[in-house]
Formats: structure tokens, C-alpha cells, sequence
């Protein structure tokens, strides 16, 4: 395997994301055999998983995070993630995620941006309507309704000075709310004046979007992993990958992670 390019994924909350994160691992294991991959994940119970043969790593983090951010410790890993993560090229995917083909020219991006990014469903701040209205005032004000809006759940970047600063000022400005955390990826590629790749649509698409076009991930986003719906459209998809991950997690105690 290539050490020097691999993939991230966020293991934290309840079993259900758990779950969801060995899917979509195994998912993007099928099409990239030889990719490394490193889960991240705050719950120690997950050391008890048999991940050999996988090509998959755990990595145990401890978020320093508010009381009242608790159940946000997956954007806590997600503005450190420069700081965890042991590649040069890294690509961060969110767990509701569905690799569908080979990442193909995707690392290309990186031989002329630091970071590529593929821009939100509402591409501009003032479509925003999923954050605290707060927030979303705060944003406007440092950076104007046209400013670009990109998805969080698929992040390309390569190790690198730039890009440290930009995740150094995305938690800064993440822990000003501790919610959400795309509005303060705005706000820190503004301040940092990074220059960020548009990456294609194909690989961070909708289900809906992507009807009838080629897509490399799909991306279930909303509260479809904690009702279930992820792990039955997964079944279609990627039923292997899915067989799987409940093979190796089926001696997890469920209460225990509920702790």
C-alpha cells in the first residue's frame, strides 16, 4: 500500500454511525484495494474489533470539546483533521458516504491546489438554511451572501503549510458556535486565502442528484444512518460491504456505546 496517500473516516456517536463508517470504509476498500484507511473514532470499544485483513486502521482521539458541544465530537475530528492525519494526500469522507467507483483522477487535483472541495447543494452563504441563524449572520457579515459554500463531507488535501493553517483556523472558528461546521469552513477560507480545487459533483453527490449520471461517492446526508435508511440503501449498493461490517461489529455491546 501507498503510504503516502490514504483515507479518513469519522467513527464516532452511537453504533448506527459506527456502522456506518466501517461501510463506507469497506465501501471505498472495494474499488481502491490498495488505499490505506484510518478510522478515527473517540470510543475505545471499537479496539475490540477485528480489523485485520481489512487494510483498515483505528486511530482512538480524545476530543477536547464544551460541555454543550458533546455530541459534536465528530466535527471536533473533522477542523483537526491535518493534525491526525498520518498521510501526505489525505481524502476525508463522511460516513454516509458510498464510494461507487475508483477515485480515478481525483488525487490529480492536489498537483495544483493544496485542498479540493466539492461546492454545497446551496453553493452560497445566503442559501444556507441548515445553521443556527446566529451563525449564519456571523458569516455574512465577515464574508457576504456570494461567498462560496463547499460540502464538508469529502475533503482532498495534501500536507503542507496552507493547509495547516486552514484547518488551524477552521477549528478556531468551528468552536465560536461548536455546531455545524461548513459556515466556519467558509469563514476560514476567507481568512486564509487558500486556494481551494472545485472538485466535480460526481464525487460528493446526492442519491437524487445523481440519478442517471456516473458518480464516484454518493452521499446520504441528513439523519438517514441513526433511522436506518443508510444501511439499507448500503444493502443495495454495497451489500458485501455491508455483510461485512456487521461480521466484524457483532460483538460490540450497543449499550455500552450508548454510555
Amino acid at each position: 500500500m501507498n503510504a503516502d496517500r490514504g483515507a479518513l473516516f469519522c467513527a464516532t456517536g452511537s453504533f448506527f454511525y459506527l456502522e456506518a463508517a466501517l461501510i463506507s470504509a469497506l465501501a471505498l476498500r472495494q474499488h481502491e484495494p490498495m488505499l490505506p484507511i484510518t478510522l478515527l473514532s473517540d470510543r475505545p470499544q471499537l479496539q475490540g474489533v477485528d480489523l485485520q485483513g481489512t487494510g483498515i486502521s483505528l486511530h482512538l482521539v480524545q476530543p477536547d470539546l464544551p460541555a454543550a458541544a458533546k455530541n459534536f465530537s465528530s466535527r471536533w475530528i473533522k477542523t483537526s483533521l491535518a493534525s491526525l492525519s498520518p498521510y501526505r494526500d489525505s481524502l476525508y469522507v463522511d460516513a454516509d458516504m458510498l464510494t461507487m467507483q475508483p477515485l480515478g483522477p481525483l488525487w490529480q487535483s492536489l498537483e495544483q491546489d493544496p485542498i479540493g472541495l466539492v461546492p454545497d447543494r446551496l453553493p452560497l452563504v445566503s442559501l444556507c438554511d441548515h445553521v443556527d441563524p446566529q451563525e449564519k449572520a456571523c458569516t455574512l457579515e465577515a464574508v457576504g451572501g456570494d461567498a462560496q459554500q463547499f460540502n464538508s463531507g469529502l475533503i482532498l488535501w495534501r500536507a503542507g503549510e496552507p493547509t495547516a493553517t486552514l484547518f488551524q483556523h477552521w477549528h478556531q472558528q468551528w468552536r465560536r458556535f461548536a455546531r455545524q461546521d461548513q459556515l466556519a469552513l467558509v469563514r476560514a477560507i476567507a481568512s486564509t486565502g487558500i486556494q481551494v480545487a472545485v472538485l466535480p459533483s460526481s464525487y460528493n453527490s446526492s442519491p437524487r442528484d445523481a440519478r442517471g449520471k456516473p458518480v464516484h461517492l454518493l452521499h446520504c446526508w441528513g439523519d438517514k444512518v441513526q433511522r436506518g435508511i443508510f444501511r439499507r440503501f448500503a444493502a443495495v449498493h454495497c451489500p458485501a460491504a455491508v455483510q461485512e461490517a456487521q461480521r466484524r461489529l457483532h460483538s460490540l455491546d450497543r449499550g455500552a456505546l450508548a454510555l
